[in-house]
């Protein structure tokens, strides 16, 4: 008796995200997609040293890009 009810829980929860993924508009359902994937970096090179790192974790600091402080200060102290 209560494994049928177990079964019965688990297939009306089954029927159930079936019903709400048939429901759910195709805009939205594709949007959701898009934000879980990331995009492509921007790959941009230290004024400095000339690593290649991403254009979000580079500092900018008097108009140039550089991997750490430790590069801009090495310019600023050339």
């Amino acid at each position: 008796m209560f494994f049928r009810f177990i079964f019965y829980c688990i297939l009306a929860y089954v029927a159930l995200r079936f019903v709400r993924r048939l429901l759910s508009p195709r805009s939205q359902r594709l949007s959701r997609n898009r934000s879980r994937e990331p995009g492509p970096a921007q790959m941009i090179r230290c004024q400095n040293c000339g690593m290649f790192i991403t254009q979000n974790s580079a500092l900018l600091i008097g108009g140039r890009d550089y991997c750490s402080r430790i590069c801009a200060e090495r310019v600023k102290r050339a």
